[in-house]
């Protein structure tokens, strides 16, 4: 794994966020106010948070329904398995383990499963983005937070017009989609398609109304119930801020992970929710200590529940890393769904 470039790139990439983290911080003052915290209010925070992800798994039955029909009971852990992987390994390999597992334990084709987590990440994005974007010129921001707002933009303005077109036109898009793979070399060709076309299949039940309105309404749930986590944490490192500013903290943070880092996202999530922290007028040592805290109520949770249900689905840790990496291999014509 070490070997990997990626990896190193998102170890470079997190230890440049921490660094500026820390420029303009005493590490002592950061012990104090982590010491001085009332960690009682992280009990409900945890809670919140772990409802938060059982929110997410009825999303994910909505995305999943029309290539395999999964109970929300039956969802939960396979999310929390990924989420799992995602803090253990780099480069955000949890969405391959997750295809993997889904592929697996419900008879789903890898590919198609991608595209469902996909399809699932375009959302939070777009959710993320527009928590961002509202608070950011409600409240204001600092020039860091302004740009993360305008590459978010630029990025999913993008993903949301390719978004649009494949759920208006899923057969025409997928010709299209066959018409531009030819141009790519022949050794690319059969992956990027197989991977466009999971993608709009994915797309394909959000064309019935009711499902399209449980996943926009799930991934605003989701995401307000972290916010509200964010600001339970807050409680306790005595934080006076208001709502928005949580809201504020909520997209800066998890728009800034999207980016290739170490696993977690350790130093982009911190670096931006400092900042957003700051803005709020509070001090730069609680706003780092709170940065931590915070990253860590969701990270950990999901990390030990993953741990349990890779153990409960009889899975191994090792299995999971080398198997789903095949997940973007190319599907052989005769085998695919």
């Amino acid at each position: 794994m070490l070997r990997s470039g990626r990896v190193w790139i998102g170890f470079g990439v997190s230890a440049v966020f921490i660094a500026l983290l820390f420029l303009r911080t005493d590490l002592s003052s950061v012990l104090d106010a982590l010491r001085s915290a009332n960690y009682w209010w992280l009990i409900p925070a945890v809670a919140l948070y772990v409802g938060s992800v059982w929110v997410r798994a009825l999303r994910y039955k909505y995305i999943v329904r029309t290539v395999r029909p999964v109970t929300t009971t039956e969802m939960f852990p396979i999310l929390v398995v990924g989420y799992m992987a995602n803090n253990l390994l780099p480069a955000r390999a949890g969405e391959l383990v997750r295809a993997y597992v889904l592929g697996e334990k419900h008879n789903v084709s890898k590919m198609a499963a991608l595209g469902t987590v996909a399809v699932e990440r375009l959302f939070d994005g777009l959710t993320l983005l527009g928590f961002l974007a509202v608070t950011v010129l409600m409240y204001g921001a600092d020039s860091a937070l302004k740009d993360l707002a305008l590459i978010g933009v630029a990025i999913f303005a993008v993903a949301l017009a390719v978004f649009v077109g494949a759920l208006a036109a899923p057969d025409a898009s997928e010709q299209l989609i066959g018409r531009l793979c030819r141009l790519l070399p022949a050794k690319l060709r059969d992956k990027a398609r197989d991977l466009a076309v999971s993608f709009v299949e994915g797309l394909r039940s959000l064309r019935h109304p009711d499902a399209f309105a449980w996943v926009a309404i799930t991934s605003v749930g989701a995401w307000m119930l972290e916010a509200v986590v964010y600001a339970l944490v807050g409680r306790g490192f005595g934080i006076d801020a208001g709502f928005g500013s949580f809201v504020m903290a909520v997209g800066a943070g998890n728009l800034a992970i999207t980016a290739p880092s170490s696993q977690g996202g350790i130093g982009p999530f911190e670096f931006f929710v400092k900042q957003v922290m700051i803005g709020a007028a509070v001090s730069e040592s609680v706003a780092t200590a709170y940065s931590f805290a915070v990253h860590a109520v969701i990270l950990v949770p999901p990390t030990l529940l993953g741990l349990y249900y890779l153990w409960a689905l009889d899975l191994s840790f090792s299995v999971l890393r080398r198997r789903s990496q095949p997940v973007l291999e190319p599907v052989p014509a005769d085998r695919r769904d």
